[in-house]
């Protein structure tokens, strides 16, 4: 397995170790690295570059209050895709937050750290920019592909920063020289000024001929540098509107549509098994285009277990929290196999029309009895079911507002009942997620893979955070202890059967661009140029590969095979923290994620612990950061935002 880390340059392995590497990385200064000691060998220029791609890790809020920090005062933080996945529709914290509960204001964190972090990976790229071909004694060769790395890298942050606080017009202040911190104190460039600069990057990035076509050790290619132009050119080609109407530019979107066809032609395409795609062994493999490298070593590894997994997924340093859990509003976006609508009245008749979560709690409840009446025996110890379970189930029959659905109970066959919702539907349904009733190879110690163990999510249980007992029951660990909050969880990212060292520190990379975002990044633009049977050809390769059939009367209209391709995107992505970057483009966050005041923390049964308060439509542009215009009283403050 290639990671950038200890594969960019080997001469940096051979002179001084992937810990010397990664240890300068991690401890020099972000502003030592435009002094003179940079630069001047060919080691130096090496881990000058590794700086700019580790800008890459952690410039996203992260999901906690703040980055932990352990006793050496090293942090680690949530990757740049974990970070947005709890304000995209498939994920959900497990408590309220500013940014959802309608008090965010322009001093927040989550704006500030994202700017700064952002602007510090521009500037490490400035400073390679400016430096290489001044100093560096590489060969010339090797120069020119790693100028054009950098400024791939350099276009990717000004992208990220456009989109967030530059729509509209605004833009952000633009820097392409190294530049002191005192003199930071330019006003914003307009919006189409920065996404010029970010264009003329990335086209000297794909006219470079010593960068290759295609890459597989987590390394900048030609197909990165088109798909992000391409998306590029989609953005300024089809500008979404609060009320549904688009401004389109047909030449910028026929300009996407090229671009993307020559991501293909660069060498990726779709990898044949979407659930094995997010493995060790295939996170370079074709479809990958661009990731966040990481190995397994402290501090740059991926917090993806400990933040995604469920409080049965085990490490060497003890559980996962479950903090991110996955949103039961993305569940039944996930259709039947043979491409039609999923309905709950389908299983359950009537459950669609049930209000109260007292009522609905009644299906998600355990088997009590076998087939033959009897207590049902426990799988560890063939003992009968502990009365405290039975009680609980119990508990929760008597608290049915609805006579009709107390008797809905089955206390044999109630699992089987709600197994049937999630059977015969899309693949990735349950490769994203894990669902009720299904098996999960968690572990019933933290001391390594020989204590792996299948637990059952199921409900209720007797103690919601403890680990299974091999000896007892396989139940997994599925939420409080008042069942006030029982939810979904992610299977993607997170690793099975297998003992991490850390659950800080996973080795999977995390992907930024899959050549499945480029099909349908390719397909929205041929919505909007009303080519539909193009449109619908691409999307029928992504859901062909997953194993679900497609209905043609999706693409029967524009309207219509535009709102198919964002739920397609919803359903393909889940979990990779980019659905909130497109609803945000899309204008529809406030009734995807906010549901118009109606949406909140959920259980997997619709009861709502943290309810969501919309902010306002000026959410879709975040402000300039307070902190940012108190250093920089030449900056704008963003309109309708109180500073």
């Amino acid at each position: 397995m290639h990671k950038i880390i200890n594969t960019i340059m080997t001469v940096v392995i051979i002179t001084i170790g992937l810990s010397g590497c990664t240890d300068i990385l991690d401890t020099t200064p972000y502003d030592t690295l435009t002094s003179d000691n940079m630069w001047k060998t060919e080691e130096s220029v090496d881990q000058g570059v590794l700086g700019v791609y580790n800008a890459l890790r952690d410039w996203a809020p992260g999901v906690y209050a703040d980055s932990y920090v352990d006793n050496n005062k090293k942090s680690w933080g949530n990757g740049s895709t974990y970070g947005f996945e709890r304000w995209g529709i498939s994920g959900q914290l497990t408590y309220a937050e500013e940014l959802t509960n309608g008090s965010i204001n322009p001093s927040s964190n989550n704006f500030s750290i994202t700017w700064s972090k952002l602007y510090e990976g521009v500037s490490r790229a400035n400073d390679a920019i400016k430096n290489i071909p001044l100093k560096s004694p590489a060969s010339s060769e090797k120069n020119a592909r790693l100028m054009a790395e950098v400024k791939f890298l350099r276009a990717y942050f000004y992208f990220r920063l456009n989109e967030l606080f530059g729509r509209d017009g605004l833009g952000v202040p633009l820097y392409t020289e190294p530049t002191a911190i005192e003199e930071y104190i330019k006003i914003q460039s307009p919006e189409e000024e920065v996404w010029t600069q970010i264009m003329a990057d990335l086209t000297d990035v794909i006219n470079e001929p010593n960068l290759p076509n295609r890459e597989n050790t987590g390394r900048i290619s030609k197909g990165a540098a088109y798909a992000l132009r391409g998306k590029a050119y989609l953005y300024q080609g089809a500008k979404y509107k609060i009320d549904g109407s688009v401004d389109k530019k047909d030449e910028l979107l026929r300009k996407a549509v090229e671009d993307f066809n020559m991501v293909g032609q660069c060498g990726y395409g779709l990898f044949s098994d979407y659930k094995k795609l997010f493995t060790e062994t295939n996170e370079h493999c074709e479809e990958m285009i661009l990731s966040i490298p990481h190995t397994g070593d402290k501090y740059y590894g991926t917090s993806s277990q400990w933040v995604l997994g469920n409080r049965s997924a085990y490490s060497g340093t003890g559980e996962s929290w479950g903090t991110l859990s996955a949103s039961p509003a993305i569940m039944d976006l996930y259709e039947y196999s043979d491409g039609k609508p999923f309905s709950w009245d389908d299983i359950i008749p009537g459950y669609s029309s049930i209000t109260q979560a007292a009522d609905r709690i009644i299906y998600y409840l355990r088997d009590i009895e076998d087939a033959s009446g009897n207590i049902i025996l426990q799988a560890g110890n063939n003992k009968p079911l502990d009365l405290s379970v039975r009680n609980s189930v119990n508990k929760y029959l008597d608290a049915a507002k609805t006579a009709a659905v107390r008797n809905d109970y089955l206390p044999y066959g109630n699992e089987a009942r709600m197994r049937q919702v999630f059977e015969n539907r899309d693949p990735r349904l349950e490769a994203n997620f894990v669902v009720p009733y299904s098996g999960f190879v968690g572990g019933y110690s933290f001391t390594g893979a020989g204590n792996a163990m299948k637990v059952y999510w199921r409900f209720p249980v007797d103690n919601y955070n403890a680990k299974p007992n091999v000896t007892n029951r396989d139940d997994m660990s599925t939420g409080t202890a008042n069942g006030d909050y029982v939810p979904y969880f992610f299977r993607k990212f997170v690793y099975e059967g297998i003992g991490l060292s850390r659950r800080e520190d996973a080795p999977l990379d995390e992907p930024l661009i899959r050549y499945a975002n480029v099909l349908l990044w390719q397909a929205e633009a041929y919505v909007e140029l009303n080519e539909l049977p193009k449109a619908e050809a691409n999307v029928l390769l992504v859901r062909n590969r997953a194993g679900v059939q497609t209905l043609a009367n999706h693409f029967s209209d524009q309207s219509s095979a535009r709102n198919y391709i964002r739920d397609e995107f919803r359903r393909e992505l889940a979990g990779e923290g980019v659905d909130f970057f497109d609803e945000m483009r899309w204008r529809t966050w406030n009734k995807v994620k906010f549901r118009d005041d109606k949406g909140g923390m959920q259980s997997v049964w619709g009861n709502i612990k943290n309810p969501y308060k919309w902010p306002g439509d000026h959410i879709y542009i975040w402000p300039v950061p307070q902190t940012e215009i108190e250093k920089n009283p030449n900056l704008r403050k963003t309109p309708r935002w109180n500073y």
